[in-house]
């Protein structure tokens, strides 16, 4: 699985807790509900000091395994322009301390008509019963409860290892 670098003029920093704030009123300005607890990582992107895009990587319960990416949300006016795909490729690109990526298996959930993006993205379409069956049951149940109210709910999946291989 090749994946192009995105070449982006947007400066992707981790949020600190100060970010907390403008974070919760961002999300409520796009009429999103997510938040982050303490060991989520929260990505930003601020334009002239105001927040424009963000995304929140959760630990999965199979520690250091699966990662949840969600709440990725860019403001109306900036979509279209790569924002989020910066996001993404800053994620991704992390390493820990061993110098290998630091999210192995990331795990995101949205809508069917985001494919293409996901697919530009490094992720592959991951939503057979088969592959949903692979998850860590706690992603299997969440996905579960969102289809309740998101029938077109998708799972894909991006893995360090199969872009190293590829």
């Amino acid at each position: 699985m090749n994946k192009k670098a995105h070449h982006s003029n947007y400066h992707i920093v981790k949020a600190e807790k100060s970010d907390k704030k403008n974070i919760k009123r961002f999300y409520k300005n796009q009429n999103y509900s997510a938040s982050y607890i303490g060991q989520d990582k929260c990505y930003i992107v601020k334009v002239d000091n105001t927040i424009i895009a963000v995304a929140i990587i959760s630990l999965g319960q199979e520690h250091g395994n699966y990662w949840l990416l969600h709440g990725l949300v860019t403001e109306k006016q900036h979509r279209g322009n790569k924002v989020a795909s910066a996001i993404i490729d800053t994620i991704i690109s992390e390493k820990n301390q061993n110098i290998e990526a630091q999210y192995n298996k990331i795990v995101s959930f949205a809508d069917t008509e985001l494919h293409a993006f996901y697919r530009a993205n490094g992720f592959i379409s991951f939503n057979s019963n088969k592959a949903i069956n692979n998850l860590p049951l706690e992603f299997k149940q969440r996905l579960a409860r969102y289809r309740e109210n998101r029938p077109n709910l998708h799972c894909f999946l991006y893995s360090a290892r199969d872009r190293i291989e590829s």
